[in-house]
């Protein structure tokens, strides 16, 4: 017969071996509790990394709208400087470029002695921008003017709002081919002008149209041409 204590040993040791065998696996129960437990957590993850990766793109996408918003607002402020440097160097609009001024060009004529025949007229439109609360319109509808003569208009402005507007305008000539030959020596084109409530003024443009025009085969058919102005409202 065994010694006691080693039947002890041999008593005790026997489940223990039991429980780790491989022959005796987890219960069932177990296994799926623990798979639950991994679903669980992995389900979590992926939320977790769902909602992260949406967050970012959330960020993105406002930087990326943020930014189009400035250029947007950028671009706005400097349409107007940008094409004014444009009409200087292309004289597209009338705009006298650097290489001959207008007084160059009357004196050249007068030496010259040209003495065009032909008569165009002048026509005069106004328009104000969306936002723009500005009464705007030219004094006379149109003037009759030949080839190498100057001439004067007015445009009239009148502020209606109940506060202090800025405003500056563009131009535009038309026919665009016409444009090269209509030179203004005076305007209130690409200038700030600020009227207080109720307040009206006066603008003069003084221009001069260039006898070339009556020589320019391009020019045939073309009896009137149209200055016609813009006017924006400058953002504080």
């Amino acid at each position: 017969m065994p010694p006691l204590p080693r039947l002890l040993h041999r008593h005790l040791a026997l489940p223990l071996a039991r429980r780790h065998s491989p022959l005796h696996p987890w219960p069932p129960a177990a296994d799926a509790f623990l798979s639950r437990g991994l679903a669980s957590s992995s389900s979590s993850a992926a939320a977790a990394a769902a909602a992260a990766g949406r967050e970012k793109s959330s960020r993105r996408t406002l930087g990326y709208l943020l930014g189009v918003a400035a250029a947007m607002v950028g671009a706005s402020y400097a349409a107007v400087p940008l094409y004014r440097r444009f009409c200087q160097a292309t004289g597209y609009g009338g705009t006298v470029q650097r290489r001959e001024s207008v007084e160059e060009k009357i004196s050249r004529h007068t030496r010259e002695g040209t003495t065009p025949q032909r008569e165009i007229i002048i026509q005069f439109n106004a328009d104000v921008a969306d936002g723009m609360p500005w009464k705007f319109i030219p004094t006379q509808r149109e003037v009759k003017v030949k080839p190498g003569e100057s001439a004067l208009a007015f445009y009239t402005a009148e502020n209606r709002s109940s506060a202090p507007i800025t405003g500056v305008s563009t131009y535009n000539v038309a026919p665009m081919k016409a444009a090269i030959y209509f030179n203004k020596i005076q305007c209130f084109c690409f200038e700030e002008q600020t009227l207080l409530p109720g307040e009206q003024i006066d603008m003069p443009v003084f221009f001069y149209i260039d006898p070339e025009f009556e020589t320019d085969p391009k020019m045939d058919g073309v009896n009137n041409i149209v200055l016609s102005y813009t006017f924006f409202k400058v953002k504080e």
